[in-house]
C-alpha cells in the first residue's frame, strides 16, 4: 500500500519503509510536523529502517531540520538519505553533525547502496 501526502509517497516493501519526497517541496516546522505525523500513522506501532530519498526536496529550514533530527526518528531504527551525487550531502551533512540525530544515519547516491546500509536494522 502506498500513502500520499502533499510532501511525499510512502510505502513499505522488504522491512523497509520507503519516504520519497515529491518534487520542489520546502519544508518549514509545520511541514516538519505534518510529515513526522504522516509517517506515524502509517507506519502504526511498528519501528522501521527508513530510506528518505530527498532528491527532489528543494529546501528544509533550520526549525524544520532540528525537529526532523528530533521527532523525525521516532519509530525509526535508521535512516538512510539519497541525495543527489551533484550535491555531495552538503545538507545532509550538516543535519547529521549539527543536528545529530538519535539513530543510525547516512546518506547515500544510489537506492542499492541505501537499502543495504538499511538491511542490517531489519
Amino acid at each position: 500500500m502506498i500513502r500520499v501526502n502533499a510532501y511525499a509517497d510512502l510505502w513499505i516493501e522488504e522491512g523497509i519503509l520507503h519516504f520519497v519526497y515529491k518534487p520542489n517541496t520546502i519544508i518549514d516546522l509545520e511541514a516538519a510536523r505534518k510529515i513526522v505525523r504522516s509517517r506515524l500513522r502509517f507506519q502504526g506501532d511498528f519501528s522501521y529502517p527508513i530510506l528518505c530519498d530527498i532528491r527532489h526536496l528543494t529546501l528544509a529550514d533550520k526549525l524544520a531540520r532540528d525537529f526532523l533530527a528530533e521527532k523525525g526518528c521516532i519509530k525509526a531504527s535508521a535512516v538512510a538519505f539519497v541525495i543527489e551525487e551533484a550535491y555531495s550531502g552538503t545538507l545532509i551533512k550538516a543535519f547529521i553533525n549539527i543536528s545529530n540525530p538519535s539513530v543510525p544515519t547516512r546518506e547515500f547516491t544510489t537506492i542499492p547502496e541505501a537499502l543495504e546500509f538499511l538491511s542490517e536494522y531489519i
